[in-house]
Order: C-alpha cells, then structure tokens, then sequence
C-alpha cells in the first residue's frame, strides 16, 4: 500500500502496429487528454517499430491505463520492465512528453555511455537514463 507521497510507476516497451507516426500522433493526443485528467504523468518514446513509455501516477488510475493499452491494437507484444513505488515522480509537469527519433539513436546512447544492456533491469536502468537526459528531454516534445 502506498501514501500520498508516493507515486506508483510502470516502465514498459512494446512493438507498433499500423501507421507509423500518424498511430504515435493518435496515442499522443489522446494519452494527454486522459492523462491530464487521471494526474498521470510520462514519457512516451517511438524509435525504430518500438514504443518505449514511462507513466508515473496513482495506482488505480495507472492500472486503469495499462489496460487500455493492452488491449490497443496499436501495441503488442507489451513487455513491462519495471513497475513499483517512488517519492517524486520523475517526469512532472508532462501529461504526456514524446520522443522520437530516427532508428538506433537509443542503442547509439547506449554505446557512446558504455551501458551494458546484457540485462532487463540494465536495459531498464539505461531506457530510464536516456528518457530523462538532458538531449532527449530538450528534443522531446512536451
């Protein structure tokens, strides 16, 4: 059970299905409207047939979001890499933030940091690390 300092938290990957760029537009527009009004908080990230995405927010309400986005046809293969409780949330102010840049520039920071990714929790740790650094977080679009 958490209290009201605490934010719960989810981080998953999963793969894109159908149009490209016009689906991302679609889930972005519709996850800040249902964002801003659930208190959820975020980061979403398109790179390379991959959706990559941080929600930070009150329990019940993340639940409530996760379950639409099983069921979206426009992800599959949903994945979750890490979930649980923290003080702050990371990613305030954003209803919804979005990335999305050209195939590789994750795995490109990956190299030029020398993060192993031979692990899920490292490959969490460096997805994390790369969602809130400063170049990604500049060229996100808020």
């Amino acid at each position: 059970m958490t209290n009201e300092l605490t934010t719960e938290f989810v981080l998953y990957h999963s793969t894109a299905t159908g149009q490209g760029c016009a689906d991302c537009h679609d889930i972005l527009r519709e996850a800040r409207a249902r964002n801003a009004r659930l208190h959820l908080t975020g980061y979403l990230h398109q790179e390379d047939g991959r959706y990559y995405q941080w929600l930070e927010g009150p329990a019940a309400e993340l639940a409530e979001v996760m379950a639409l986005i099983l069921s979206d046809p426009r992800h599959r293969d949903v994945h979750y890499l890490r979930s649980g409780a923290q003080a702050e949330r990371k990613f305030g102010g954003w209803a919804m933030c979005f990335g999305l840049t050209s195939a590789g520039s994750f795995f490109d920071w990956v190299a030029e940091y020398g993060t192993s990714l031979r692990s899920e929790e490292k490959f969490a740790d460096a997805l994390l690390k790369f969602m809130l650094s400063d170049a990604v977080r500049q060229s996100a679009r808020a």
